[in-house]
């Protein structure tokens, strides 16, 4: 079973849409089953429910063979955490589906990462999906460290020069002096 998903912040007809119609051209086959959000488009050829409860949301993402979707950092990070394959459609903002193209960005850092593929235009979903079949998705190596150092190095570009070693030194200062007390009790 492929697993169609919109996520919960913005409808996607376009992809709904395109899919829906591909199905009804046989230019995909499968059994496709659709989360598609408050849309107005209502699927003819798929199983389809608006919202899912959680757990019944993990239950298809965990027993789809494949996914499609938006390219939310959200459920790009379940299909990688389930290993599964994820075909990705960036929202695009001169459709009003976003307010603006991120998703483009997101959908092609995931892909050079080896984490999911790209359909960038609908016409591109049949082959794509097509080479999702033999897709194996990248590990994502996750290392909370490094992104807290990350963003503890932008942090310091928001403050005065100087400001943060003042601070370290402020702290080593009130380390040692407590240090002090400690060994003279």
């Amino acid at each position: 079973m492929i697993f169609l998903t919109v996520g919960s912040m913005f409808p996607f007809d376009r992809l709904v849409r395109s899919v829906d119609e591909m199905i009804e051209q046989k230019l995909i086959d499968g059994p496709i089953v659709a989360q598609i959000g408050d849309g107005r488009y209502e699927p003819q050829h798929m199983a389809f429910d608006r919202f899912l409860p959680k757990p019944e949301y993990d239950m298809r993402i965990g027993k789809a063979t494949m996914l499609i979707s938006h390219a939310g950092a959200g459920t790009i990070a379940l299909a990688l955490r389930y290993r599964k394959p994820l075909l990705v459609v960036p929202r695009l903002q001169r459709y009003n589906e976003h307010v603006n193209d991120h998703q483009v960005a997101t959908a092609r850092k995931f892909e050079e990462l080896g984490h999911v593929l790209v359909a960038y235009d609908m016409r591109d979903i049949p082959a794509t999906l097509e080479a999702l079949r033999n897709f194996s998705p990248r590990s994502r190596d996750v290392r909370p460290q490094d992104l807290a150092r990350r963003i503890g190095v932008f942090l310091e570009t928001l403050l005065p020069p100087g400001y943060t070693e003042n601070i370290r030194n402020d702290a080593y200062a009130q380390s040692s002096e407590r240090h002090s007390r400690i060994k003279q009790s």
